[in-house]
């Protein structure tokens, strides 16, 4: 067999620091451990858009979310892009099957894929078919002489959506009083973002209330590590860990409590940063990589890659992982990061973020000296030369994307994008703030 089989594991709303090979003695995650013992961390990687289904449309695509129209979670795909399983069904020989969730709103998994579990409710309730599924694939082919690519799609710790609800953190984790070791509030907590959404959900929490959240939301990691080790097991036990590339992420961070916030959608460190970590046992050297930026599009160029198929069709941002992963640091790459969502695009290079809102109320962050995110400097005088260079950036970014123009029934997502993205072009992220 020429082609690695490729396993895509993927986790929903998983803090890129839930882990506990980085340091995390509040969580135990002995198979994610392992999966970065034998293979590539990548420090900073981050989500292309920090939200469910947007992210898995740009994972799926390699297409950022101006370009696929999934820029929030209700608008639809457009219709005409080729996702990995199509296009690695058209190109290649191999088999593309799909265990667990999707969510890429307006696209049917069972048009691209030979779907083999597909559903997704609640991640206690599912995961544990998910990957069992996917274990019995792996079991069942593990000498076709044909490659796989797998993807399976892991819903947990995304249950810790359904205990921040108004009556607090409850649940069948009600034992608060007797777990006196619950974790530490975060180093930002007292710099409070909670949007209005969330007020009423968590407005009311107590410091126990936030710190046992912190607590459900391991304990939901901890569950779903233990998915990727049946996975793992599988692999090596049938003979197919040496020629299988295995990609772990997830599609977004979560507040847990950082900046007194739950849940997803905005750009700072908790929510934007996800896990990757990559490996191929005698393939791929082991360590760790925190000076490459790293976008949610890199995965698919670096599964069409690996899978000896064609880039996926006009993918300007997206790059192979595959130089790095094979020891070649030296290639050139990405100086910087972007992200965007339905309300902000982001960019953050080696010292700095900057989040421009549509609403004009933006953000500037030195990520060396405050890495926890507390102290906004975009008032601060001394970082025009700093604005100046991520709006020439997202210029360039503007200018090589191709937005997507669909039908859209509200016109509203045609409204953000176009008026975004001509700023953009204008360099105008900064208007407000720099004077020249």
């Amino acid at each position: 067999m020429n082609q690695p089989n490729i396993v895509f594991i993927h986790t929903d709303q998983q803090h890129h620091l839930a882990i506990s090979a980085y340091g995390n003695r509040d969580v135990s995650t002995p198979n994610m451990d392992r999966l970065i013992a034998d293979g590539i961390s990548f420090r900073r990687s981050y989500s292309a858009n920090p939200v469910c289904c947007p992210a898995r449309a740009s994972w799926y695509t390699g297409r950022m979310s101006v370009e696929h129209g999934v820029i929030s979670n209700p608008f639809p795909i457009d219709p005409n892009l080729p996702d990995l399983g199509q296009w690695l069904t058209k190109h290649t020989d191999y088999n593309c099957v799909y265990s667990g969730k999707w969510h890429v709103t307006g696209r049917d998994v069972a048009n691209s894929f030979d779907v083999i579990y597909d559903r997704h409710p609640y991640g206690e309730l599912q995961d544990s078919g998910s990957a069992r599924a996917a274990a019995q694939y792996i079991a069942e082919h593990a000498n076709d002489g044909r490659p796989f690519f797998l993807s399976v799609g892991l819903l947990n710790p995304h249950d810790c959506c359904y205990i921040c609800g108004v009556s607090g953190p409850v649940g069948k984790y009600g034992m608060e009083p007797q777990l006196p070791d619950l974790p530490n509030l975060p180093g930002n907590f007292e710099i409070s973002l909670m949007p209005p959404n969330q007020k009423h959900r968590v407005g009311h929490w107590s410091e126990t209330d936030w710190r046992y959240y912190i607590y459900q939301c391991y304990r939901m990691v901890e569950t779903v590590d233990a998915q990727i080790g049946l996975i793992y097991d599988t692999l090596e036990n049938n003979g197919l860990i040496e020629n299988t590339l295995i990609i772990f992420t997830a599609d977004h961070g979560e507040g847990s409590g950082h900046h007194r916030r739950v849940l997803k959608g905005f750009f700072e460190e908790e929510a934007w940063a996800v896990p990757l970590v990559i490996s191929q046992r005698g393939s791929i050297p082991n360590g760790q990589n925190d000076s490459h930026f790293i976008s949610g599009v890199d995965i698919p160029a670096t599964i069409c890659d690996y899978a000896g198929a064609p880039p996926l069709p006009d993918t300007a941002y997206g790059n192979s992982l595959r130089s790095l992963l094979e020891g070649n640091d030296n290639i050139a790459w990405r100086e910087s990061v972007i992200g965007e969502n339905a309300s902000a695009i982001a960019i953050r290079d080696d010292q700095y973020k900057s989040i421009l809102y549509d609403s004009g109320q933006n953000t500037l962050y030195d990520l060396s000296n405050d890495p926890l995110e507390k102290h906004n400097l975009v008032s601060e005088p001394g970082f025009d030369d700093v604005k100046h260079r991520h709006a020439t950036h997202l210029a360039e970014y503007a200018n090589t994307v191709t937005p997507y123009s669909g039908p859209d029934k509200t016109g509203e997502r045609d409204r953000i994008r176009e008026e975004r993205m001509e700023n953009l072009k204008q360099g105008n992220g900064w208007t407000e703030e720099v004077g020249s």
